[in-house]
């Protein structure tokens, strides 16, 4: 009978200075696409408000 061994994934350790990096980068990132969000946003809002004004009249 043969016993199989569980495979455990092995994690690298990666050192301080580039796990930063990549905090700072996916930060970045992610505030970006939230400002991008905003600005969507605001200009739907904006738009919508031209579109009522213009059909009421």
């Amino acid at each position: 009978m043969r016993i199989d061994r569980v495979h455990q994934r092995v994690v690298p350790k990666v050192p301080s200075a580039t796990a930063a990096t990549r905090y700072d980068f996916i930060r970045a990132h992610h505030e970006g696409a939230a400002t991008l969000a905003v600005l969507a946003t605001s200009s739907g809002i904006a738009v919508l408000i031209l579109a009522t004004r213009l059909l009421a009249a």
